[in-house]
């Protein structure tokens, strides 16, 4: 059986400075760019791959994120 990939901890998203995507699970991912940080919740519609973005770090924290997600799932 597959393990479960830990997800985002708050002391690794204050540290974490080089530009990527860092996954959280279920699709949730956050963006780092020289800009700055923010939330994206990739999926799949008609095929094709769809990256939502759900706010900045300053504005959405860790588990905000995760409740948005949830939310835009349901959808």
């Amino acid at each position: 059986m597959p393990r479960k990939a830990l997800g985002l901890t708050t002391r690794k998203i204050e540290t974490t400075k080089a530009p990527g995507y860092y996954g959280d699970g279920g699709g949730l991912y956050l963006q780092v760019t020289s800009g700055g940080k923010s939330w994206i919740l990739r999926y799949q519609m008609a095929g094709r791959r769809r990256d939502m973005g759900l706010g900045p770090l300053e504005l959405v924290t860790l588990a905000e994120a995760r409740a948005k997600a949830i939310e835009a799932r349901k959808l």
